[in-house]
């Protein structure tokens, strides 16, 4: 179960990086819309120190002792970079967060 929770975690993660370039090319309103408050949803929990859901959850699921699949094992890899400072994640969030809010000005929404 901890595995599908890994997979919905990085399926999650893509949707904010790649969402951004998506709704450039498609420029839909409510896609737009939709990505800019998640990313702003997990923006506040970093900026408040409150962990994801969905890591919380993950680990509760397996206990802290990690034994899954190849592919799990490289997912949890990726997600969670032990040598990445937590400051750092959040300095790149926020200036993310301000390059999606800025596109709402700089490449606007088709009517």
């Amino acid at each position: 179960m901890s595995e599908i929770v890994l997979i919905v975690h990085f399926i999650t993660v893509l949707f904010f990086i790649a969402g951004f370039f998506v709704g450039l090319v498609w420029n839909q309103s409510m896609f737009r819309y939709i990505h800019a408050g998640c990313l702003g949803g997990i923006t506040l929990l970093m900026m408040l120190k409150i962990p994801c859901p969905l890591t919380l959850l993950e680990e509760s699921l397996r206990n802290q002792s990690y034994e899954g699949s190849f592919l799990a094992t490289w997912l949890n890899r990726i997600l969670y970079l032990e040598w990445f400072d937590p400051s750092h994640v959040l300095i790149a969030n926020v200036l993310f967060m301000t390059l999606v809010l800025s596109s709402f000005w700089w490449h606007r929404i088709k009517s």
